[in-house]
């Protein structure tokens, strides 16, 4: 009798064990401030067209949440290469096996989201299933930026890093009256020095063209609330005496450690491009390194 007691004590302790361990999502999971990055692709109507064309979307922001799945967005979206910021609010539903669903409002129009949680409350990511703006395919992937506000300085973001760019570049053609959409992807290293001055090179595919580029001034400016402005100029010896020149806005995560970015302007054309990049070391690399 006693080994049987023993048998069922044992049974019922792995049993709460496991129940415990299985995932426990709510509303208080998620609270704090996120920061967003989304890419993907929208169908929209556009002037000329009697159907609705696939319009590629990028996207960046920042998210914050209450305990009760309130929240708030301020962000910058791209589509078309028509850069716009916009702010909206909803709420999240969260349920416990960490999926959630989100509803928000943009002007008069309604949208939403289904999501996944991720590492214990700090990551997720969203796919839309219903777009104020059209019928849109696409992921956003989130970080978490604080559980409270997010507190950052321009003297974070210092050092080598090295990242990957992708999305769409609409390039304009001679003899074509509407630019060209081009599928775009590159590698990137640059250096930044204390104060935000810093330079860099990338080697971009540019519809299967590859072009290298050197960007000879990079400047980066950090805002307390985690997003930054980098202004840049670069030239390229696939196009000699030209000199390009865009704005990229990020935002700062892990002290620094990893920056989110979104293209709003590149004077060679219209950029619909995300950027992610992360610390390789906190002082700049030797040549070939």
């Amino acid at each position: 009798m006693r080994n049987h007691r023993t048998v069922l004590f044992a049974v019922a302790v792995l049993l709460a064990f496991c129940s415990s361990s299985f995932a426990q999502c709510s509303s208080a999971t998620v609270r704090g401030t996120w920061a967003y990055q989304a890419l993907g692709t929208v169908m929209m109507s556009v002037p000329g067209s009697a159907a609705p064309m696939a319009v590629p979307f990028a996207g960046l922001g920042i998210m914050k949440i209450d305990y009760q799945g309130r929240y708030t967005v301020q962000a910058t979206m791209s589509a078309g290469g028509q850069v716009q910021d916009v702010a909206d609010s909803g709420s999240m539903q969260v349920n416990s096996d960490c999926t959630a669903t989100d509803t928000y409002t943009y002007g008069p129009a309604l949208g939403t989201d289904r999501l996944i949680i991720l590492d214990n409350g700090n990551e997720m990511r969203s796919m839309p299933t219903q777009a104020p703006i059209g019928p849109m395919a696409g992921i956003a992937y989130y970080r978490r930026l604080a559980w409270g506000d997010a507190q950052c300085t321009t003297d974070m973001v210092r050092g080598a890093y090295a990242g990957w760019r992708q999305g769409t570049v609409m390039m304009p053609v001679s003899g074509q009256s509407q630019p060209v959409s081009l599928p775009f992807s590159a590698l990137v290293t640059f250096t930044v020095q204390p104060g935000g001055n810093g330079t860099a090179a990338s080697t971009a595919s540019m519809g299967g063209s590859i072009v290298n580029f050197e960007f000879s001034k990079a400047s980066i400016q950090v805002n307390p609330d985690c997003t930054a402005i980098l202004n840049w100029s670069a030239g390229s010896k696939q196009f000699p005496g030209q000199t390009f020149t865009g704005t990229l806005k990020y935002i700062v995560l892990n002290y620094g450690n990893e920056l989110m970015g979104l293209d709003t302007s590149s004077s060679g054309g219209a950029s619909i491009v995300i950027e992610n990049d992360k610390r390789v070391s906190m002082m700049p690399l030797a040549s070939g390194q």
